[in-house]
C-alpha cells in the first residue's frame, strides 16, 4: 500500500544539497520506501541523494511524495515530514 502526498516546493533555491541529504537520513531512518516524483514524470528514490539532485526541482515546482507504507496516517506523516525538509532548506 501506498500513499501519496502532493506539494509545491517553497524554497527560492529549490531541492538541493542540504535538505537531499536530510531527507536521505529520515528515509534510511524509517525503512521505508519513499520516493519523488516532479510533473515530467521523472523519479528518484529518497535514499538516494543523486538521483534526487538530478531532478534539478525548482522553486514552484510541484512534487509527489509516495510512501509506501501499510499504515497510512505513518505514510502520510512520514511525507508532510519530506516536504517539510524540502521547503525549509
Amino acid at each position: 500500500m501506498s500513499v501519496t502526498h502532493t506539494m509545491t516546493v517553497q524554497d527560492p533555491i529549490g531541492l538541493h544539497a542540504r535538505p537531499v541529504g536530510q531527507i536521505v537520513a529520515l528515509v534510511r531512518e524509517s525503512g521505508v520506501a519513499v520516493t519523488l516524483r516532479d510533473s515530467s514524470g521523472k523519479e528518484a528514490s529518497g535514499s538516494s541523494a543523486l538521483k534526487m539532485l538530478a531532478m534539478k526541482v525548482k522553486h514552484g515546482d510541484t512534487l509527489e511524495i509516495v510512501v509506501e507504507s501499510e499504515d497510512d496516517a505513518a505514510g502520510l506523516s512520514l511525507a508532510k515530514a519530506v516536504e517539510a525538509l524540502v521547503n525549509e532548506g
